[in-house]
Parts: C-alpha cells; structure tokens; sequence
C-alpha cells in the first residue's frame, strides 16, 4: 500500500488525506499540536459557545458542500438575508436591500445603485465602485472570503443568485466530520510537533518525513499549510443579550472591523440557558495590527452599547491568517493543495510515480 505524507491538519489537509485514504491508500496527516483542524479548530479548547475563528459563510454546492454531501453527514445551513446585514459609515447604519436578484427590485439606502454594482461584477469592473456602494461591495466579499476588497465572484453569487448562508454546526462541525471520515479509513494522525525537512533520494524524489529527529518513509507528499503573511485579530464574544439588532452582519469601514452575530441565525450554538437572549459575537479587526484591538473596541461602544457588562465568554485571537493558493500543484517533488483541489490532489500523490 502506498503511503503518502500530507504536511498540514487544516481543511485542506484533511480533504487531502481523507482522499488518499479512500482510494486504496495510507495517509500519514502532520500537525504541530491538537486541536486539528486549523481555522476550522475551535477558537479556544475551554470554550462553550461555538464561534468560528473566521466568520466565513457557507458556500451552497460548494466543494466542501458537495463533498459532505457524498459522505452522507452534509451540512445544516440556515439563510443571513442581505437587509440583516448593513455597513456602517460614521456610526450610522445603512442596511443593504431587502430584495435582490435581475428580477426584483430592491429597496432601501442602497436601492439606486444595486443594479449598477451587479454589472459592474458582470463586466468585471468592481474596482470602479465608489462610495457607499463600495463598502457594501466589500461586506459581501467579506462574508464569501474574507477579503476586505470588491470581488466579483462574491457580488454576483450573493447579491444576485443566492442569500449568504451560515453553517449552523461552524466550520469545527466541518472538520470534526472530516477527521470522523478519516478515522474510518487509512489515515494516521502525527499531532504532537512540527515537520522539520523532508528526505530526498539523490533523483531528488522525496522518500520521508522529517520531524522530531524521525524520518517516517512515504512515497509522495502533499503540502497543505500555506498562509499568508498579513495577520488579523479576532475577538470573540459571546454577550447575555441582543446588541446587534435588528442586524446580524456590520462592516464598520471607517475602523476596517467585521462584526457578525451567529445567535441570531444559528441559536443551536448557544448554551441552552442563554439561547433566546445572546449575542455570539465575532469581531475581525483588518487593516494596521497594532491598532486592532482599540478600533475593535471603538466598534463595539458605538454600534453594542452596555456589551461589557453582559460578557459571558470572550477569547482574541492576534494571529488569524488567511490560506492562500500556491502557484503549482507540483514542484520540486512536493504536490500543493488548497482547499478547491485538494481531494484531486489526494489521488495525483497517491498515484505518483
């Protein structure tokens, strides 16, 4: 049986060997430490409401969305609709339409130059957007990828095709059912330090993983822990209370803060004696580091007043990083996966000669 070493125990890692794995092949998954998962990990081992590191929506048929589905553990999701969401501008609110779509009209502060966003994401031309309608622009590819600029694929999928959907188990009910999925097949689990190097025959082929002054032999290797450099913070909150209200989804473009509230679409990620009255709150700071933490701060006194005094959970995270996609599926004897490709990925290595 061949063994194929997959450096990386995020989403894309685990997609990655849970290929190998069920097709014919042993998996040998690398991680620096528990709990796997990477962004989809929960944001602290002691916590008890369910935030997600990075408040991505759920891509409807989508890959890891198709994906769950064939395993037969697909995902429950729920609806954000768009008038749920606003973009704030000098503390003041303005929500995004409460219709949508070629054949609706919309309404609401934004009415007048919906259309014109949508064909500007037609025409690929969404970095002519100007104004207010720029910021709503951004709060949508915000919630597709976490991007903080227009992006097209965002607009049209969001703002036109479809509503934004949340998952209401969190990216950790993503990963837990992917490492269910493994444990069922041939893929070991090496949680306990780092990769340091790789083991190189003189054909320059890769025969073994390096780490902890081991070598385990393998006979190919996917790398899957590519992030990139710019960092952002969360805080995470979870509040006894409604303070978002009547919206779930805020894009402070003054301060450059993501704030989205969870408990409003998903109550099951409450604790049972608060659901009905929190707020499971994620606050992600883009833009300067060192003053993300005031400017998160700054949007929380101005849009959720009294927060402080209804803290039930919190936790902040300094050094969130976003995957970002190699440039080759393979190069210097190393295949490279992201998250789209990676069950393709899984079969390339596994087949390699």
């Amino acid at each position: 049986m061949r063994r194929v070493g997959v450096v990386g125990d995020g989403l894309t890692g685990l997609v990655a060997a849970l290929s190998v794995g069920s097709n014919g092949g042993e998996a040998a998954l690398f991680g620096r430490s528990e709990p796997m998962g990477g962004l989809a990990s929960p944001v602290d081992t002691e916590a008890t409401w369910l935030f997600d590191q990075i408040p991505i929506m759920w891509r409807k048929n989508g890959h890891i969305d198709r994906l769950l589905k064939r395993m037969k553990v697909p995902m429950p999701t729920r609806e954000l609709p768009l008038s749920k969401m606003a973009v704030v501008r000098q503390n003041q609110r303005k929500s995004l339409p409460s219709k949508f779509g070629i054949f609706r009209r919309p309404e609401g502060p934004f009415a007048a130059d919906w259309a014109q966003m949508i064909q500007a994401s037609r025409l690929g031309k969404v970095d002519e957007l100007e104004g207010p309608i720029r910021d709503a622009a951004i709060l949508l590819s915000l919630l597709w990828n976490s991007q903080p600029i227009p992006c097209s694929e965002a607009i049209l999928e969001l703002a036109w095709k479809r509503q934004p959907r949340v998952a209401i188990d969190g990216w950790c009910g993503v990963s837990g059912r992917l490492i269910t999925a493994c444990l069922q097949t041939d893929v070991t689990f090496h949680v306990d330090g780092p990769v340091t190097g790789f083991r190189r025959k003189k054909s320059d082929h890769i025969d073994g993983v390096k780490r902890k002054g081991r070598v385990l032999p393998v006979d190919s290797v996917i790398q899957a822990t590519s992030r990139s450099k710019t960092t952002m913070v969360g805080r995470y909150l979870g509040l006894s209370g409604h303070f978002l209200r009547p919206h779930a989804a805020l894009w402070d473009a003054d301060r450059e803060v993501l704030m989205v509230d969870f408990a409003e679409i998903a109550p099951e990620r409450v604790p049972s004696e608060y659901r009905g009255n929190a707020t499971l709150l994620h606050c992600i700071a883009f833009g300067e580091s060192n003053t993300a933490t005031s400017r998160i701060e700054e949007c929380l006194d101005s849009q959720c007043s009294g927060w402080r005094s209804s803290i039930v959970e919190e936790f902040t995270r300094n050094d969130l990083r976003l995957p970002i996609q190699p440039e080759s599926e393979y190069e210097n004897g190393i295949y490279f996966a992201h998250l789209d490709n990676a069950f393709e990925i899984g079969k390339k290595a596994l087949n390699h000669e």
